[in-house]
């Protein structure tokens, strides 16, 4: 059975988000037999007020820090603004809010379960070390997980189990290594500023702001393919990939390089 694949993008997307939802969910009594079940270990222990101004600050901060990386695309003409395209109109404001929404919503659910649940900080610093490794490997390698375009007509009882097995299976055909590079990078980032901060609020800004700038670029520029530098970009999104990854990891040395001022100092 072969379907369309515009909406069968749109329900695998719900498929992984509602799957995360499921399992913030069922996990929950596991977390609470483990003496982690709390806002504060789960990364909400800051007042409401000043989680929501945190998580704010966050999304004007991702922004900005994503500004040298747009002026690098743009300078080196590897996107192009497509003028034709930006026309401030109601269907143009209707859209900035829709991608607002999105961003802050699937920033929240991932970053919930991505950092909220899944990284912790041990006494250990291996331990520690190890949990950020895995939980951004765990990040990148969610954002390949499709579910088949073609699935079998005669269904028995097993289908799930093999279309299961199919999804695992062909995992490692479907993924970009770019652009899992870039969210293996950011999910390190991310990790690193949970623990420092003991908080999510800052992920979530951070995550929606970077979420909210893929998403209006793609919509208003395109990808030059003639500028001999489109391989920076994967073809997963045309924005992840090396020249992200490089960015990210300049950021990553000069966070870590604060942070170890900031433990030396004390």
């Amino acid at each position: 059975m072969q379907f369309d694949e515009q909406p069968m993008l749109a329900l695998n997307k719900a498929i992984k988000y509602g799957t995360i939802l499921l399992c913030i969910i069922f996990i929950m009594p596991a977390i609470k037999l483990q003496n982690i079940y709390s806002k504060k270990k789960l990364g909400f222990g800051e007042k409401r007020i000043i989680f929501l101004k945190n998580i704010f600050k966050g999304f004007l901060f991702s922004i900005v820090l994503s500004l040298p990386l747009l002026i690098m695309m743009f300078a080196f003409k590897i996107r192009e603004i497509n003028f034709s395209l930006i026309l401030f109109d109601l269907y143009f404001f209707l859209s900035l809010l829709l991608i607002t929404f999105l961003s802050f919503l699937i920033a929240f659910i991932e970053e919930s379960f991505f950092r909220g649940i899944l990284v912790q900080k041990s006494e250990s610093i291996l331990n520690t070390f190890f949990i950020i490794i895995l939980s951004a490997l765990v990040y990148s390698v969610f954002h390949f997980l499709k579910i088949p375009l073609i699935i079998d007509e005669n269904l028995v009882w097993y289908t799930g189990l093999n279309e299961l097995y199919n999804l695992f299976s062909n995992l490692f055909s479907l993924i970009s290594y770019d652009a899992a590079l870039t969210l293996f990078l950011f999910g390190i980032l991310l990790s690193i500023i949970r623990i420092n901060f003991k908080s999510i609020a800052y992920c979530i800004g951070i995550h929606a702001g970077f979420i909210f700038v893929i998403k209006l670029v793609r919509q208003n520029s395109t990808v030059n393919f003639e500028s001999g530098l489109d391989f920076l970009l994967s073809p997963y999104d045309h924005f992840t990939g090396y020249l992200s990854s490089g960015w990210i990891i300049i950021l990553l040395l000069i966070f870590s390089l604060i942070i170890y001022k900031k433990s030396f100092s004390n």
